[in-house]
């Protein structure tokens, strides 16, 4: 049985709310888990939602004082604490996958400036030469050519090597979930493609072209304003900024979105949106995409 690490996130947020609710509905299904974060912040978050349940394997890390609803220095730095115990747990072989619940980056920056998120943190950790942002749901997927950058670097960014390196890893991701050859089409940078483009569509062009040489089933460039012509044709879609897949995904996800990092050499995975710090400590919170992700951790990792 593949044994799942999930962090608590920002306790400042929702994460140890969902992370109670998903144990919950998983409550005959934990012994494979491992929950790293303060614990008391996760006992005091069962007393609030009375829950029941029994916890599985805890990981203790150092506790901080917090308020709900804001990003502060000392939730940033509870967040990071559990992130890194995680990571040497994946290193010591104490877990086989990863479920990271959501963080705020901008609490984090005030303990480590250089932080811009799950995804570069543990490429960075696991010396990976190359990983991909996916973003997945049973209704959508996509997979990411750049991540966390301001739109102005985006378009340096754009290199056939990268789109081909993107193209190829997340075409290794949908293989490994469907277990099946897959077909992923891939949006151009600029509206209408070459009409505004300053070169970076041939880089993509070319991209294209060098993976269908190497057996992909590749489709486009296509327009991003155009994709939805495709979805019933496609397994997936690589976009070329953070934004351009992303709003798509959350709309269409319908509860059921999982961001996966793909290209670690281990399976990380994580729900579909923020820490909601506008509903923190309020009991609202919907677990459905945490379940999602805890599942998807699964399922993949016996691929």
């Amino acid at each position: 049985m593949t044994r799942i690490g999930i962090t608590l996130g920002d306790p400042a947020g929702i994460g140890p709310e969902i992370v109670v609710k998903a144990l919950d509905k998983l409550r005959n299904q934990t012994s494979n888990l491992t929950i790293i974060g303060p614990l008391r912040i996760l006992t005091a978050t069962q007393i609030m939602l009375k829950s029941n349940v029994p916890l599985p394997r805890v990981v203790d890390t150092p506790e901080q004082e917090f308020e709900f609803g804001k990003a502060q220095p000392s939730a940033g730095k509870a967040a990071l604490e559990a992130l890194k115990k995680a990571a040497n747990l994946i290193k010591d072989g104490e877990i086989d996958a990863l479920v990271t619940a959501p963080i705020s980056k901008r609490a984090i920056q005030y303990t480590d400036a250089s932080f811009t998120g799950h995804t570069e943190f543990l490429a960075a950790e696991f010396a990976a030469d190359d990983v991909v942002m996916i973003a997945h749901s049973p209704y959508i997927s996509f997979a990411f050519v750049t991540t966390h950058h301001p739109l102005k670097d985006v378009p340096e960014l754009i290199t056939t090597q990268r789109v081909l390196g993107k193209l190829k890893l997340y075409n290794d991701f949908l293989r490994t979930l469907h277990q099946r050859d897959v077909t992923i089409a891939v949006l151009t940078l600029n509206p209408h493609g070459e009409e505004f483009s300053h070169g970076e569509e041939r880089e993509i062009r070319n991209a294209v072209k060098m993976a269908r040489e190497q057996g992909l089933d590749i489709g486009g460039p296509c327009p991003a304003d155009t994709f939805h012509n495709y979805t019933s044709q496609v397994d997936g879609f690589l976009a070329q900024y953070h934004d351009q897949g992303m709003i798509p995904a959350k709309l269409l996800a319908r509860g059921q979105g999982v961001n996966i990092t793909w290209g670690l050499g281990f399976v990380r995975t994580s729900p579909l949106h923020g820490t909601a710090f506008d509903i923190a400590g309020q009991g609202k919170a919907d677990p459905s995409s945490l379940l999602a992700a805890i599942r998807m951790a699964g399922n993949l990792a016996r691929n």
